[in-house]
């Protein structure tokens, strides 16, 4: 015989049902020759039945074999490939950090942010970089910047871009770089004038190739700002927060492109050295592993109550998690797949794992558990969310699915039960004795994650209304977190750019 099942579940009750057949049967003849007294035949049964036995197990491993071959064949048949080649010959796939590509992958199945992009496209039209870039800043050549343009031709051949760079310069002083929506043919990179002076060239590669990075990985494709102005009366608050999460991973990917360019991670640690703390002299000593350590000693300074942490609070991942993401990628077979000189110490699954427990630092808390701790923690978001949604007189609808978006099914339904039996003065007191509870539990990190995503309900719908604002600054204070990381966290949101 042989099986037939799909399924492994199947596979093991069409198993024991053959070999039930055969232990049966078995059984039947060694009944048999019992009754006539013949021994040979007994024997000749149980042999004939360990035979079968031994076949039908072959026969079930054979086909435990098949059935995983097909499954793993169907997964990958079923794997989106999110990045094509169209920009560059380079494995965006395998480059990508995943928790970057698995927000796309979502993005690309919700009907109200794909919708909401077809009228960002007709009402904008084509955003024309290159018109944009030589109005508003200078147009550097190869004659003006030749090291620069030796750069964008190195990074040209690591990346294997299909196109060129155009690099423009403007006035300022802060080290910024951006880049811009390409053409078919060109890339467009902008620095500041200051970045441009005061980075040394495998440090601009790195920031270069970081930009390459954004162009590669289509992050342009999801303006987040742009998105949320422009679905303001469609898009629920959950959208704002995974759009936030998105554009933090993001930086992620590109930060890997920008190490293939510069090819040294000791580079991409001054890098992110200047950019954080702004000192560009020898009169600091860079150590990499002084920087590195920085990130070991976070969460014991963001957990010191003397210490207001909000400071670090961006849109982007704060500098520390993203050179030990890199340092992870650095060390990973994935970096050694693209970088002959390199010898992968951990695996892809290893890398990706622990950079995704470090990005959630600055992820919404976990709020699926069933203990004390967690129900009060759900509890005191939902009734938060919901004085900030009733701060203007009217919670609409869009307000609650944010509401049931947040918290665990269980306790939303239980939550909008019972809210509605709360005077506003009673929802406050209540809120105030779980925050006292909560106090001793929470790290400072949780309780600016729990507002910022209080935060982001208040302003979901493109408006931010003052009194809306009045209760997020009593809830900081509740907390015992500064009210000036309210006004922090909104301003960096609107000003959100890819």
């Amino acid at each position: 015989m042989s099986y037939l099942s799909e399924t492994i579940s199947d596979l093991e009750k069409e198993h024991q049902t053959a070999l039930s057949s055969a232990r049966e049967k078995m059984l039947t003849d060694i009944n048999d020759a019992q009754a006539l007294g013949n021994r040979q035949q007994m024997e000749e049964a149980s042999i004939t039945f360990q035979n079968i036995a031994s076949e039908l197990a072959e026969k079930f491993t054979k086909r435990i074999e098949e059935i995983n071959a097909m499954n793993l064949k169907a997964v990958t048949d079923n794997v989106p490939q999110i990045y094509s080649n169209d920009r560059a010959d380079i494995d965006l796939n395998l480059l990508v950090y995943d928790g970057d590509r698995d927000y796309v992958i979502d993005f690309e199945k919700d009907e109200l942010i794909q919708s909401t992009l077809e009228r960002i496209n007709q009402n904008n039209g084509k955003f024309k970089s290159r018109k944009h870039l030589l109005k508003s800043s200078l147009r550097l050549t190869k004659t003006l910047a030749p090291v620069l343009h030796e750069i964008g031709e190195h990074c040209k051949i690591v990346l294997k871009l299909k196109g060129d760079i155009e690099f423009f310069v403007y006035q300022g002083d802060m080290f910024n770089a951006s880049c811009y929506p390409p053409d078919d043919d060109k890339l467009y990179i902008i620095l500041s004038s200051g970045i441009l002076e005061r980075f040394s060239k495998d440090e601009l590669a790195f920031v270069v190739g970081h930009e390459i990075g954004h162009v590669l990985f289509e992050h342009f494709n999801y303006p987040v700002r742009q998105i949320l102005d422009e679905g303001n009366d469609d898009l629920a608050p959950i959208h704002a927060m995974k759009l936030y999460a998105w554009n933090r991973n993001a930086e992620i990917s590109a930060d890997r492109a920008g190490l293939l360019c510069c090819q040294s991670f000791e580079a991409a640690g001054r890098t992110f050295f200047k950019l954080s703390s702004g000192v560009t002299t020898d009169s600091l000593d860079f150590q990499l592993n002084e920087y590195i350590g920085q990130f070991a000693d976070l969460e014991e300074v963001l957990n010191d109550a003397t210490h207001d942490p909000s400071d670090w609070y961006t849109t982007h991942p704060f500098s520390p998690l993203r050179i030990k993401a890199l340092e992870l990628f650095n060390k990973s077979e994935t970096y050694a797949a693209f970088n002959e000189a390199i010898t992968g110490e951990i695996t892809e699954e290893a890398m990706e794992t622990e950079i995704k427990r470090i990005m959630s630092l600055m992820e919404p808390e976990n709020l699926e558990g069933d203990s004390e701790q967690s129900e009060k923690i759900q509890r005191f978001m939902f009734l938060s969310g919901y004085l900030i949604a009733e701060a203007d007189g009217v919670v609409d609808d869009s307000e609650i699915q944010a509401l049931s978006s947040i918290v665990a099914p269980k306790v939303f339904a239980n939550c909008i039960i019972t809210v509605k039996e709360l005077e506003r003065g009673e929802m406050i007191r209540e809120v105030q004795t779980l925050a006292q509870d909560l106090d001793v539990v929470l790290s400072v990190m949780q309780k600016l994650n729990m507002l910022r995503d209080l935060s982001i309900i208040s302003y979901a719908d493109g408006v931010i209304d003052e009194s809306e604002v009045q209760v997020l600054y009593n809830l900081a204070r509740t907390l015992y977190i500064n009210p000036d990381f309210i006004d922090r966290i909104i301003s960096d949101a609107q000003g959100v750019n890819n």
